[in-house]
């Protein structure tokens, strides 16, 4: 029989299993049965290798010990079994196990190269409780992935595989109108937009934040079209790497908190679904990583942003990996035949300066630098281009960490370098591809270049179609390029967002309906948030009209839900520049004259398609028309791209001529850029003009959209 227990270690409360069979006893330490102390708790592999585990991330520094006190049926011998894995040459994650503070005979993580469980020799259990500690030897990503003592010392044989659940016993049930799994930005955008319009969303995160990629654990920035006010209340404010993203960690909590119809549930890792027997998911199963315990998840609608499509494929939705042949959607920048070659996944990393020196030796990293010797990398630090994104995702976050060490303690063997210390550098894979789910709409790369104006249209963007190549430099496997072609603002379909096989499942983020070229450019965060925002307003109205997700489009109801998201798609207006007279920089009775350039801005929120850029102060001066048919006061309101580089202070002259009066004022183009502002109030009168003089400007000078807003 299987005997679950709670031991409390301090305040916390953790799990263990007893089995008993034939006078023997068996007790199970989970990895979540540990006060982890400095190691980390990692999740990310668990569908492929079976369980969590810890890990001592120290970056060379050995993490604090991870402590358990352990039930134990009886007193007496019991021989120790470690699931562990030795993860590179030279056997740089090491660590000890210790029962009441007596090591075991041996050291592990010096094994294998695979996970296995390693023999940790007999020890004497002199009571019914005993503290089991990790003591971490290394600093370098010693893992432990549980713990078996076995009281049948001498016929006992190692354990197989993970530690299991016991899938069947669910400790709790949340039942919800709408389930999201995943809690990147994505996914929680989907959960917030569903909420404030009024339904109980559970929100299923794996990790201790939100945000995903754009969390302070992997620190991406949030590039691409926000377009709603909602992915700019939650998205990130720093660009790759920066130190203070964590602040827009506790800021994004904070705003779903606060959210009374959303049921967060951090540290929860998703493992299967269960279904009805028309196909439709009844519920989601999940593990509670802080107590062990099972829960089930149940809705009528559930939505897919974990990223690598787990959703889905546990509940049979259709899906591709790797790259389609270029014949079958007519992509040019796709290979001639079909290949499981994805998109690379990158860990970026940064190191700080000591004011003295601070030893780093990674001799047995050195090599897998293949000559590379840096302090620090950014997104081009990327692997796994030709590695299955999923089978072998710990693999491909194992060599980005020996490549980062490696060059590293090249780098520290420079006496410039001495007071450098490695200060960031995650554990957590930052993926841009793998599993995508199929839906009713497959986007793919002439979606992109003919900037296709879809009926159903739920986002836009302006990123290129970016792909990348493991071609940076002979003989280094790790460093990428990018190739990218803009196209200017292009749209995603409703369609692209819900499975078309699993009839209540919604998808977003990386795993959406499309091709391996389609996904090139939508791929940033920004853009990938939009979908979020649209599955959470399509799952209210799939309640409000006892809809499925396909439903929603089959149904005609695709114009309202563009309205909800407050328009701006082809064929349906903005709903906040109703009534606006707007004149753009690509107004045929717009000329730009010398000194100024037309660009194209990847994260978008232009007016248009486009914008212009002066050179300097020289370029000649712009004027803009105004669509002024009836004299009378107007708000004057203008917009330019989000730019992440435009710093507040630069001043714009402009002037404003109307009725043989002029106005002169200035306006700073860093000002919420990506956002309509008010620049002024003014009489005006027909055939009234708006000039932009760079002569008279200083810092950035830009020109977009302008509108009249009559009072």
């Amino acid at each position: 029989m299987r005997i679950s227990r709670i031991i409390k270690v301090g305040a916390v409360g953790v799990a263990a299993s007893l089995c008993v069979t034939a006078g023997a006893a068996r007790v199970d330490v989970y990895p979540q049965s540990f006060e982890a102390g400095g190691w980390g708790l990692d999740a990310q592999f668990m569908d492929v290798m079976g369980s969590p585990y810890l890990i001592a991330h120290g970056l060379g520094v050995r993490v604090l010990d991870a402590k358990a006190r352990v039930a134990f049926p009886k007193a007496g011998e019991y021989r120790v079994w470690v699931r562990t894995r030795n993860w590179a040459d030279g056997n740089p994650g090491r660590f000890r196990v210790l029962v009441d503070g007596k090591p075991l005979v041996k050291e592990f993580g010096a094994g294998p190269r695979i996970w296995s469980w390693e023999d940790g020799g007999v020890v004497q259990i002199s009571g019914t409780e005993a503290t089991v500690t990790l003591e971490d030897l290394t600093g370098f990503d010693g893992r432990c992935a549980g713990i078996v003592f076995d009281s049948d010392v001498k016929g006992g044989k190692a354990p197989e595989g993970a530690l299991k659940i016991n899938e069947a016993d669910v400790a709790e049930t949340v039942k919800a109108d709408f389930v999201v799994v995943g809690g990147g930005m994505p996914g929680t955008c989907a959960a917030v937009a569903a909420a404030r319009r009024g339904i109980k969303v559970a929100l299923v995160q794996d990790r201790p934040v939100l945000g995903g990629n754009a969390s302070g654990e992997i620190r991406v920035y949030c590039a691409g079209e926000a377009k709603h006010d909602l992915i700019r209340e939650l998205r990130g404010y720093f660009m790759n790497r920066d130190v203070n993203i964590p602040f827009c960690d506790a800021r994004r909590m904070r705003i779903v908190q606060d959210e009374k119809n959303i049921e967060v549930r951090l540290l929860t890792r998703a493992f299967g679904v269960e279904k009805k027997a028309d196909g439709t998911i009844a519920a989601v199963k999940a593990l509670d990583l802080k107590s062990n315990r099972v829960i089930r998840f149940e809705a009528p609608l559930f939505c897919d942003a974990t990223g690598d499509g787990w959703v889905g494929y546990w509940a049979g939705a259709d899906w591709r990996m790797g790259r389609e042949a270029k014949g079958e959607f007519d992509e040019s920048r796709a290979p001639e035949k079909p290949d499981g070659d994805t998109l690379g996944a990158s860990v970026m990393w940064t190191s700080a300066d000591a004011n003295a020196a601070v030893p780093f030796s990674a001799p047995w990293a050195e090599k897998h630098a293949q000559g590379i010797v840096a302090v620090n990398g950014e997104w081009n630090w990327e692997y796994g281009i030709h590695r299955d994104m999923i089978a072998e995702a710990e693999e491909i976050r194992d060599r980005m960490l020996l490549a980062i060490y490696g060059s590293f303690s090249l780098a520290k063997k420079r006496q410039a370098n001495a007071n450098k210390v490695l200060n960031f550098c995650p554990y957590l894979l930052g993926k841009r591809e793998s599993r995508r789910i199929m839906g009713d709409w497959v986007y793919s790369q002439k979606d992109v270049t003919s900037t296709t104006p879809f009926e159903d249209a739920i986002a836009t963007g302006s990123w290129a179609i970016d792909l990348h190549y493991d071609n940076c430099k002979k003989g280094v496997d790790f460093l990428t390029t990018c190739k990218g072609n803009t196209y200017g603002r292009y749209w995603i379909p409703y369609r692209c967002i819900y499975s078309r096989n699993v009839g209540n499942l919604f998808v977003v983020g990386r795993c959406f309906s499309c091709t391996h070229v389609g996904l090139g450019g939508p791929r940033v965060i920004n853009t990938l948030s939009q979908l979020g925002v649209a599955a959470g307003e399509a799952a209210v109205m799939c309640k409000e009209l006892g809809e499925t997700p396909r439903g929603i489009y089959k149904g005609g109801h695709v114009r309202k839900l563009q309205e909800r998201l407050g328009g701006g798609f082809p064929g349906v207006p903005e709903a906040k520049t109703a009534g606006w007279l707007i004149v753009d920089d690509e107004s045929e009775d717009v000329e730009f004259g010398k000194g100024w350039r037309k660009m194209h801005n990847a994260n978008g929120d232009q007016v248009g398609d486009w914008y212009h850029k002066a050179a300097d102060k020289s370029a000649e001066t712009v004027v803009y028309p105004l669509p002024v048919k009836e004299s009378g006061r107007y708000a004057l309101m203008g917009k330019v791209p989000y730019l992440w580089f435009a710093k507040p202070g630069a001043k714009t002259m402009l002037e404003i001529s109307s009725g043989g009066r002029t106005k002169a004022f200035t306006a700073d183009p860093a000002q919420s850029t990506g956002q309509w502002v008010k620049l002024g109030e003014f009489d005006l009168e027909p055939g009234a003009t708006l000039s932009i003089i760079p002569a008279k400007s200083s810092g950035l000078i830009v020109a977009d959209g302008f509108a009249l807003v009559r009072k």
